[in-house]
């Protein structure tokens, strides 16, 4: 069974949406019982014992809300930005690769319609490439340019 991505995304957005949202709400009670704390609303207890306790756990909220949060929202993006220049280096190396090779192939080409038209009849074992052109070498002269107008063409 596959899975669709794009549902996968959306309920990984929908999470991150829901913690965000959390967050917000914490804050806001802590800051809300701090504040209600401080002008005499709440008195759970008649000495101050109460507002020392909740201080330092409403800073370390605040303090994560207002500092971690936004990091993770910077390493998520460059961690995406790391993915992207990640595809980019690959589809160039991909690139680069087919290149080589067509390079190489081309190379392998040229060097057979090179062989192929060098050739030259031969009488006795020696070439008559440097002679005057003869009969011989006029009735072969058609087979060779066919040949490496084949290898061109393949």
């Amino acid at each position: 069974m596959t899975t669709n991505p794009s549902i996968g995304n959306s309920g990984q957005a929908t999470g991150e949406a829901v913690k965000s949202w959390t967050m917000v709400v914490l804050t806001f009670i802590f800051v809300l019982l701090y504040g209600a704390a401080l002008i005499g609303w709440l008195k759970p207890q008649s000495d101050a014992s109460m507002i020392t306790r909740l201080e330092p756990i409403i800073f370390v909220i605040i303090g994560y809300y207002f500092g971690r949060l936004p990091a993770q929202q910077n390493e998520k993006t460059l961690k995406n930005e790391i993915d992207r220049q990640t595809q980019k280096a690959d589809a160039a190396q991909h690139a680069k690769e087919t290149a080589l090779q067509t390079r190489q192939a081309l190379e392998e080409k040229v060097k057979n319609v090179g062989a192929a038209l060098v050739y030259a009849p031969t009488r006795g074992g020696r070439s008559e490439s440097s002679s005057p052109i003869n009969a011989e070498t006029e009735r072969a002269l058609p087979h060779v340019v066919g040949t490496a107008l084949k290898i061109l063409n393949s």
